[in-house]
């Protein structure tokens, strides 16, 4: 039997893996930055191509993240760690390959059924009485195109951690830059000439490659296609990612959910216009933003933490689930109030041009700006909830997620009269912290997280810190008022992350001692 476990880069090096997939994360979201930029300013956000490619594009998202994310996350990760651990790397290749089979069977069907279903799909889960019949057929029709999306993304869904799970973090780091570049070119190339169903095809064709880019990564590691679906529902690991896989699936319907929640909402403000491409527009920026540190560290450490539950090393697990919250609070704290203070000339700079007027600016502006609060109660969410999946515990993420859905659901229609686009992103906000807290809360009882003095104080610093950096960025914008947007960005943004970081590298915060390591090692 093949016992060899994988040789992961991760577990020899992990500050220098995670600095090398956040620099090629960081180069993908910048490209992704640029490519909302241009579909701003090519459909803008009040008209009809803006209005409906804005909600066509977000139902294939939003069901491959309800389907398969929970199920990747919660069941296929540790199960296939544990057949690494135990059964060797040809068992857990040859899981995963059965794994394989039963995604493609089950997307097809989705997506099939869905195209055949689009008019009435569209009309009553994305559509609002206030659009034109015009915007709905376009609509209804960028759907269509866009829907085999579901069938690749779960492929790639499945391809990246099962190459992080053996040690494989290049190609996955770097999916979103090929994804990217295929539609920044078309922009700049074809899109006079093929308008928005180019684009819907252009989108389908990244997802395309992100599949194909990891393909010969999965041979060189060993790994066979083997579609059999009836050898598949066989299989003993299957039966076991069964077990796990329903109250996974939906413990992680928490943030597919509240945003269909937040763009049905937003869908009834602004007489149909804005509110639909702004609640898509700032989500995004918020998941680019926030995504460099969450999506990296949980990739690094959700493989980890599966092995060491399998070979039942707790005290490792401990030390890893309360290292990797120290560093949450030390990089999300500054990150929250830094994009809340300057969320307007953000938003000016990556979206305000062409067809994205002042208008659309000033609301996608707001929007983001409760959507930012969020960023620490995201973090927490991605991190602990896979925690759970990682202890075989679906039950945990799932009482989060229905509290995370029930609080942003009550908030977003009973503030969404009053506040407008910050009723949605409040309550998206607010039911994600809620649902963090669930987490913390049961992990902290469990004894797989601690909060003695020495972190608490910690914390207070950190706190204190990042009060200061807003302080100093919050007036330092204020001098650039009436200057291009970009300094307005920039300089203070730059001045508030030398005070932040500066200090703390002088009074010797040990996240900052991390961040320096890992600047140096790479």
């Amino acid at each position: 039997m093949d016992t060899a476990t994988p040789t992961s880069t991760a577990d020899k090096q992990p500050v220098k893996t995670v600095a090398f997939m956040m620099i090629l994360m960081i180069i993908g979201k910048v490209m992704g930055i640029l490519r909302d930029s241009m579909q701003a300013s090519r459909l803008g956000a009040d008209t009809a191509e803006g209005i409906a490619f804005a909600q066509a594009s977000l139902l294939p998202r939003a069901l491959l993240d309800i389907m398969l994310a929970a199920v990747l996350a919660g069941s296929l990760i540790p199960v296939f760690n544990t057949y690494l651990e135990s059964k060797g790397k040809k068992a857990a290749l040859n899981l995963a390959s059965h794994f394989i089979s039963i995604v493609i069977l089950l997307t097809m069907v989705v997506t099939v059924a869905t195209i055949l279903l689009a008019n009435p799909v569209y009309t009553h889960i994305l559509d609002d009485p206030a659009l034109s019949d015009a915007t709905r057929l376009l609509g209804v029709g960028l759907l269509r195109i866009l829907l085999p999306m579901i069938i690749l993304g779960g492929l790639v869904f499945s391809f990246t951690p099962i190459l992080q799970s053996v040690g494989e973090f290049r190609a996955p780091a770097t999916v979103s830059i090929i994804h990217n570049g295929i539609i920044l070119l078309y922009y700049f190339l074809l899109f006079d000439q093929f308008g928005v169903y180019g684009l819907a095809v252009v989108f389908v064709l990244g997802w395309a490659a992100q599949a194909l880019i990891q393909v010969p990564f999965l041979i060189r590691h060993g790994f066979r296609f083997n579609i059999n679906i009836i050898e598949a529902f066989k299989s003993e690991g299957i039966r076991q990612m069964g077990t796990l896989a329903l109250p996974v699936i939906a413990a992680s319907w928490a943030g597919p959910v509240n945003l269909m929640i937040n763009a049905r909402v937003a869908a009834g403000l602004y007489d149909g216009e804005f509110g639909v491409p702004a609640i898509t527009f700032s989500h995004g920026l918020f998941m680019v933003i926030s995504g460099v540190i969450v999506i990296n560290v949980a990739h690094v450490i959700f493989p980890k933490q599966c092995r060491l539950v399998a070979a039942a090393d707790m005290a490792g697990m401990r030390d890893t689930l309360q290292e990797t919250v120290r560093v949450l609070f030390f990089f999300l704290l500054p990150l929250t109030l830094g994009v809340m203070a300057l969320s307007q000339p953000l938003v000016q700079f990556v979206f305000g041009r062409g067809e994205f007027g002042e208008r659309a600016v000033e609301i996608t502006a707001r929007a983001l700006f409760f959507y930012a609060p969020g960023i620490l109660g995201f973090g927490f969410q991605v991190v602990l909830s896979r925690t759970c999946f990682a202890l075989r515990d679906g039950r945990t993420p799932l009482i989060a997620a229905v509290v995370a859905i029930a609080g942003n659901a009550a908030l977003s229609y009973v503030l969404a009269p009053h506040l407008e686009i910050a009723g949605p992103t409040l309550g998206a906000t607010v039911g994600t912290s809620l649902g963090s807290a669930v987490m913390l809360v049961v992990l902290t009882r469990r004894g797989l997280l601690a909060w003695p003095k020495a972190l608490m104080i910690d914390l207070c610093k950190m706190a204190i810190l990042t009060a200061l950096m807003f302080a100093v960025v919050y007036i330092s914008s204020g001098w650039f008022v009436n200057r291009p947007v970009l300094l307005q960005l920039l300089i203070p943004a730059a001045l508030g992350g030398a005070v932040y970081f500066g200090t703390s590298a002088l009074i010797k915060i040990k996240e900052m001692s991390w961040a320096l390591r890992a600047f140096r090692k790479t």
